[in-house]
């Protein structure tokens, strides 16, 4: 925290109070929070004089914790987690606690809404036939209240997400509350506003046939569904059938105490829209066997029975060239894709294909350096362009290879090499980090992802810190952010203390000698 209130805002140094105390096993939150609560609060004071328009207005210590201590617990909140989850950490005051009810259902009605009829006009003039059928549906369902599900089923580049986006930007301009889901992080980052599944619906970890979620009656989680007008879950197919059974039951539930008849209706009346390809990752059963993945899947739910299926073929991404490489890969998906002569006799179970010459680079005998090469094109000259980092990627199924490929090309770019160790002893692999600034990484966690944190978000590197890391996001719906927008408001409207000739109390001017 010491190092990261040299140069970071407090809004970024108030995310790092959370991560740490949400990750990281502190012994005691409150310890942490006595050292640094003044950088956490550093910028209040000129927020409050702006929101009361009071410019003279002086803040108590016991007050600047107090609004601080809101903000901690805005943060927390995204993370569906609470200051009372900790015993040692101070409250609010119960007036300013107030401000807080019900967060969930006010970020769900807090969107600008001529920017939302702008994406909307945008996006509905460029929707093709199929997805005008889907998007007419679903509109369709919620406007006569007929509360319907659907699954959307489709290839990758085909404008799933993009009927998803023309939906959501609809209803959001007529003041609707809708709430996007997915079954992993890295795909709820691609829609505006979403969260996982699991982290939305409280849905158990361990599942089994008679699972519900975590949502009580006259909760505020139950407020929110009870308002809300669409749920749409995205790759719905990774997810195991007893989680979107749970959700299907605990809507039922919660919604009959305002509406007798959600107990006999899918998903307690609400319209819902599945999407997915199950070509694609299905729901991973431990030491499970091709059967038992197979009945995992969610169209072996009673559930299925009431869906409306609607498929969308089109390749929208592709050129022609491409789009011969995407319909044979359709056609291994499709198991269509023949077999060579030798091995059509064989088990159907053992699934070889021949991959075409001119899909395979020709080896020079340095592999690692070939692949390198042919991918990263230039690399010397393009390391710092985003987008060129943003289109590619090494995939590799095996970990020593990602060590090896990770290796080459860290030392093909520019700059000082850091290492950073997972502990102060020798540890478990991977126990070392080597890192350079400008270097591309991917997160592996979900820390927050309502600011576009989660498990598969790639970002590059812009600092590096003896212990803090800074790192801009280069994927999903927060390209470019190094911090919140608030942030970016603090950068333009709010001088430093250097810049405002503050100066420093004696305790604060203590505190940074002995940092």
């Amino acid at each position: 925290m010491d190092e990261a209130a040299q140069y970071a805002f407090p809004i970024q140094l108030r995310h790092l109070f959370v991560t740490l105390s949400l990750y990281c096993e502190l012994s005691s939150p409150h310890t942490l929070w006595e050292h640094c609560w003044r950088h956490l609060a550093e910028d209040i004071p000129d927020y409050q004089r702006k929101t009361f328009n009071f410019s003279d207005q002086r803040f108590s210590d016991e007050e600047l914790q107090s609004y601080t201590l809101i903000e901690i617990e805005r943060i927390l909140a995204q993370n569906d987690r609470s200051l009372t989850d900790f015993e040692d950490m101070p409250r609010p005051g119960k007036e300013l606690l107030k401000k807080m009810k019900n967060s969930m259902h006010n970020d769900e009605k807090s969107y600008n809404i001529p920017k939302e009829e702008e994406e909307y006009c945008k996006l509905i003039q460029t929707l093709n036939d199929k997805q005008k059928e889907v998007y007419g549906a679903v509109i369709n369902s919620i406007d006569h209240g007929r509360g319907k599900l659907f699954f959307l089923n489709g290839p990758g580049g085909t404008g799933k997400t993009y009927v998803y986006k023309t939906i959501i930007s609809r209803l959001r301009s007529q003041g609707k509350i809708v709430l996007p889901v997915a079954s992993s992080g890295i795909a709820a980052i691609l829609l505006p506003n979403s969260r996982t599944a699991h982290s939305r619906f409280k849905i158990p970890i361990d599942l089994h046939q008679d699972s519900i979620c975590n949502i009580s009656r006259n909760s505020m989680r139950a407020e929110l569904l009870e308002k809300t007008d669409l749920i749409i879950w995205d790759e719905a197919p990774m997810c195991h059938r007893f989680a979107v059974e749970a959700l299907d039951k605990s809507l039922r539930d919660v919604l009959l105490v305002a509406n007798p008849d959600a107990a006999n209706k899918p998903f307690g009346g609400k319209t819902v829209l599945l999407g997915g390809d199950f070509r694609q990752i299905l729901p991973v059963i431990p030491q499970g066997t091709r059967q038992e993945t197979v009945m995992a899947t969610i169209n072996r739910s009673y559930i299925w029975n009431y869906c409306s299926l609607f498929t969308l073929e089109e390749n929208m991404r592709l050129h022609q060239a491409e789009k011969d490489f995407a319909k044979w890969l359709l056609g291994i998906g499709d198991g269509t894709t023949p077999k060579p002569a030798k091995y059509r006799t064989s088990n159907d179970e053992i699934g070889i294909v021949k991959i075409e010459n001119k899909l395979l680079l020709e080896n020079n005998g340095d592999s690692v350096d070939r692949i390198g090469k042919s991918i990263y094109q230039d690399f010397d000259v393009k390391f710092k362009d985003k987008d060129y980092l943003i289109e590619r990627a090494i995939l590799t199924p095996r970990n020593e290879m990602v060590d090896e490929v990770n290796n080459y090309m860290l030392s093909c770019l520019k700059g000082e090499q850091k290492e950073y160790l997972s502990a102060d002893t020798i540890g478990i692999p991977n126990h070392k980090l080597d890192l350079k600034v400008n270097a591309p990484i991917m997160l592996l966690r979900n820390i927050n992802q309502r600011e576009g944190l989660c498990n598969g978000t790639r970002l590059i590197i812009t600092r590096l810190g003896k212990r803090i890391i800074e790192a801009e996001i280069l994927t999903g719906t927060h390209v470019g952010k190094r911090t919140s927008e608030d942030d970016v408001n603090c950068r333009t409207k709010r001088k430093t203390r250097k810049e405002r000739q503050e100066p420093m109390d004696d305790q604060r001017k203590k505190q940074r000698i002995e940092d």
